[in-house]
């Protein structure tokens, strides 16, 4: 699907779209709803259940008694007509225990869906943010072959009038060659990152533009204690870990439900055409049962989940640590991006003059043509430096957030 703008659609809409079409999302989003569709058929085990049955026999002879002075009783009748009306009421703990296992299952496919959507949003964040620093790096690159160009015609000039060597020349052409090959690499680092975001996204990306470079204002995040807070168990990466925590419990519940007898109560109401001796043509019938099952299967069974419930815990207890380690990472990268920002400005800031000044002084034949062809250099090293700072320090803002979203919240900004 391709999304037509003026510049570099913004990250909400790559975000939406990957929310609707990236693979991953689709899975999560199918699993959660069989997961869902499943607790609701685990309930029918001990939900009362209904049956109706209706039978037509037919008889070559009938049956038919005659009471003396009294009337003829049908025993069975030629075509013979009978309906069955039975209702069932199972009472089944192991089945209780079962359908809240099944409810936490379904509610911890239900968190994983959100922390499926987490996971690929932050990979869309990255490849954004990636792509926008391709695109600085490949217009500082074009910039400083138009810089290394119209040295070229500098240094020409000068060697026609005898104030450069061929050794000056040969050094701008040099660097025009250098600057040529920044200029390859770099394009191919945006159409890769295209590919990349869209992939992710499946929408296409639209070249960027200046309007795309917005400059962070460095402001520092708040404390570390009130992105991290004394539980964090709906946290979006902790939440699936802990629902499927409970799910364990309650299929252990179940396992050990299986040594309880089970009771089945059944009322029949039967209507036939053929009354018999006692001439009623509509009877019912009361039954209960009480099972109790004993095999082999049943410890080894409660074993198995005693098991798993201390698997489910100790994964718990990982995606826990794991989700505020994230957390606490990203708020210290954010921190140090900031000062890396701020000195990787004051780098280009510093570059920029020198370069000037550089160029300056060869025109007024101070400076060799060295130390210009460095000047420009160093000064294209800085502008990568701030690019790669700039965005590291977005995206680890946005990692931050990603990370520390809870069961609920919206997209990143939001």
């Amino acid at each position: 699907m391709s999304q037509r703008a003026d510049a570099l659609q913004p990250l909400e809409a790559f975000v939406s779209g990957a929310k609707q079409n990236n693979p991953d999302n689709r899975q999560s989003a199918a699993v959660a709803r069989q997961r869902e569709a499943q607790h609701e058929a685990a309930a029918a085990p001990y939900l009362p259940s209904f049956t109706a049955q209706g039978v037509y026999t037919r008889n070559q002879f009938p049956a038919t008694f005659a009471l003396p002075g009294g009337p003829t009783l049908t025993l069975t009748p030629q075509n013979g007509l009978d309906a069955y009306l039975t209702v069932a009421v199972p009472i089944n703990v192991g089945a209780w225990e079962q359908r809240r296992a099944a409810r936490l299952n379904a509610d911890a496919a239900e968190a994983m869906r959100q922390r499926t959507e987490v996971s690929v949003e932050s990979s869309v964040v990255q490849a954004y943010h990636q792509l926008l620093g391709s695109e600085a790096l490949l217009f500082a690159a074009k910039k400083s072959l138009e810089v290394a160009e119209s040295n070229v015609k500098t240094v020409g000039d000068r060697k026609e009038l005898g104030t450069a060597s061929e050794l000056d020349l040969q050094r701008a052409i040099s660097d025009v060659a250098r600057a040529q090959q920044d200029v390859a690499t770099a394009d191919q680092g945006v159409w890769v990152g295209r590919r990349a975001l869209e992939s992710l996204s499946r929408v296409t990306p639209e070249p960027a533009t200046r309007e795309n470079y917005v400059e962070d204002d460095l402001h520092e995040e708040a404390p570390l204690t009130t992105w991290l807070r004394p539980t964090n168990d709906d946290l979006v990466a902790v939440a699936p870990a802990v629902l499927a925590s409970g799910a364990a419990d309650a299929s252990l519940a179940a396992a050990r439900a299986a040594w309880i007898p089970t009771v089945a109560a059944q009322g029949q109401e039967h209507i036939t055409n053929a009354g018999g001796f006692t001439g009623h043509t509509q009877v019912y019938t009361l039954q209960a049962t009480a099972t109790w099952r004993l095999d082999f299967a049943l410890a080894p069974n409660v074993a198995a989940q005693t098991a798993a419930v201390t698997a489910a815990r100790a994964s718990e207890e990982k995606a826990r640590r794991g989700a505020e380690d994230a957390i606490y990472q990203a708020w210290y990268q954010a921190r140090a991006g900031i000062e890396k920002a701020r000195a990787a400005r004051a780098q280009v800031k510093a570059a920029t003059l020198a370069q000037s000044l550089a160029r300056d002084r060869y025109v007024n034949g101070i400076a060799t043509q060295l130390e210009v062809v460095q000047a420009q250099r160093d000064f294209f090293s800085a502008a990568i430096s701030q690019v790669q700072a700039d965005f590291d320090l977005q995206y680890a803002r946005a990692q931050l957030r990603l990370a520390s979203r809870r069961v609920g919240q919206g997209e990143v900004g939001r």
